[in-house]
């Protein structure tokens, strides 16, 4: 006599197979452990197991292991018997939404900016950045008398520069103008490239191009 194990888990037959009932040792007629089923399984199929339900074996869904995602990008993974997918579960993660791509995008290109801006000041403590507009003021303001004459302009702080800088005001000034020249152009540069890059990403965004989205970096 064949009997079925049955798991008590999930009440599903532990051997396909079977065993050969024990038998009892003093009438050594078969007993079958409360566990067991006499009844030979009945056949399955793909994402389905034998079950025993109120005493008897039913089919059931087994999509145990088994995982999914929905249109939201929201993954799941069944885990009990009797339960399969629903009709609109996806075999995989659904691509994020193109507004999202566009977001990232836009992070990326303003990554860059900040690193080119970071790389143009890395020089100068931020404190001295602060004074970065009066320097240029008075330089200039020097720099167009000495071209054109007039009233020598008042330039308290390059003088308050000089004070301990020992080198002539020429100089002095030559040098804030190159650096501000300089400044400019690479700032200027910088700008504009983040500002055209925003305006591809508006672009793909606006074509629904994805795959141009995806590739925009600084």
């Amino acid at each position: 006599m064949r009997i079925w194990d049955i798991n008590p888990a999930d009440q599903t037959v532990i051997d396909p197979d079977g065993r050969d009932c024990p038998l009892d040792p003093m009438s050594g007629q078969p007993k079958v452990p409360g566990n067991a089923m006499t009844e030979f399984p009945p056949a399955t199929g793909e994402n389905e197991a034998a079950k025993v339900i109120d005493g008897a074996w039913q089919v059931v869904p087994d999509w145990r292991g088994h995982v999914y995602w929905l249109a939201d990008g929201s993954r799941h993974e069944i885990t009990e018997l009797g339960v399969e997918p629903p009709t609109d579960a996806l075999g995989e993660a659904p691509p994020e939404p193109i507004a999202d791509a566009a977001m990232k995008a836009i992070a990326r290109v303003n990554a860059g900016y900040t690193q080119a801006m970071a790389t143009i000041l890395v020089e100068y403590p931020d404190a001295e950045t602060l004074s970065f507009d009066k320097q240029e003021r008075e330089a200039r303001t020097w720099s167009e008398w000495q071209e054109n004459g007039g009233i020598e302009p008042a330039t308290p702080y390059l003088d308050a520069m000089l004070d301990e800088r020992p080198i002539g005001k020429g100089e002095l000034v030559t040098r804030i103008l190159a650096k501000a020249d300089a400044f400019v152009a690479a700032h200027g540069a910088a700008t504009g490239r983040r500002q055209r890059l925003e305006d591809e990403i508006g672009g793909a965004l606006l074509d629904e191009d994805r795959g141009k989205l995806e590739s925009i970096s600084w």
